[in-house]
């Protein structure tokens, strides 16, 4: 979706809208409907203009829902759009309109009345405006939001603004650059974890490989685990009280110890 779509969307959505005879009832669409110019268009953009005539409001409310303040602030060239005389001056006049541009409409010489242009096809276009009525004439002061349309022709003096919607895509552009390269970051850290996970998975199979040799190379006992050639001389070197073991009896002999014991015994060392 465009930003020129997502503020058309946004627009579309409050179609239908009511101004209220009061402060109450805000959010409704249609609840407290009246004609003292409340609505919850002011109670977001400028709570101190609350009962005053709401058009440019309404344009400036839409900008903040789709984009933000800031960005709002940046495609308006001000913050809040609230008089169309400034929008006129902060702006070069178009006298054809184009999709997403801010209709200022003039009349008895000045201009008085605002809204978004959603759509265009030769020389008529359709808007989205607040405080307006229905039908084809321009109402700068009605009751609700509408979708009108008009004949360009026909409107002499009224001009179109065009805020530069670029600054959006390039910033949605850029955040979204910084999001790959972000995620990307991410991913290879995720790589280097699991990389070295898998080291010390192998690192722990090592370790747990080891324990089980040297668990297979200790003998505690003189018993079938024990190599016959081992063994009389262990039972020997147990028979004199040379080898005795721990508390438990357990000699904790390993194949090594017991070659040298074998060699001193064949070399005579511990006697008959």
């Amino acid at each position: 979706m465009t930003a020129i779509e997502k503020l058309i969307s946004i627009a579309k959505n409050e179609v239908g809208y009511l101004e209220k005879k009061s402060n109450s009832n805000l959010d409704s669409k249609t609840a407290n409907a009246g004609s003292n110019n409340y609505t919850k268009y002011w109670r977001d953009i400028k709570p101190s203009y609350q009962g005053q005539p709401w058009c440019a409001a309404f344009v400036t409310w839409c900008m903040v829902q789709a984009f933000g303040q800031e960005k709002a602030a940046k495609l308006l060239r001000h913050y809040p759009y609230v008089y169309c005389p400034t929008m006129a001056s902060l702006f070069t006049l178009n006298a054809n309109p184009k999709v997403g541009d801010i209709v200022i409409f003039k009349n008895g010489g000045e201009f008085t009345h605002t809204g978004i242009v959603i759509s265009v096809s030769g020389d008529y276009f359709q808007t989205i405006e607040g405080n307006t009525s229905g039908g084809s004439s321009i109402v700068a002061n009605g009751g609700g939001v509408c979708q009108k349309g008009y004949y360009n022709s026909n409107l002499p003096g009224t001009k179109f603004c065009t805020p530069d919607y670029s600054i959006i895509e390039s910033e949605d552009e850029l955040m979204s650059k910084e999001y790959d390269e972000l995620k990307g970051s991410i991913d290879d850290i995720q790589g280097e974890n699991d990389r070295q996970n898998g080291v010390i998975d192998e690192v722990g199979k090592d370790i747990e490989a080891l324990k089980n040799k040297v668990n297979i190379a200790i003998y505690n006992y003189i018993d079938d685990n024990m190599p016959d050639w081992a063994k009389p001389t262990v039972q020997k070197l147990v028979n004199k009280g040379y080898l005795k073991g721990d508390e438990e009896g357990k000699l904790e002999l390993t194949e090594d110890l017991m070659r040298v014991l074998v060699i001193n015994d064949r070399a005579g060392i511990y006697g008959e």
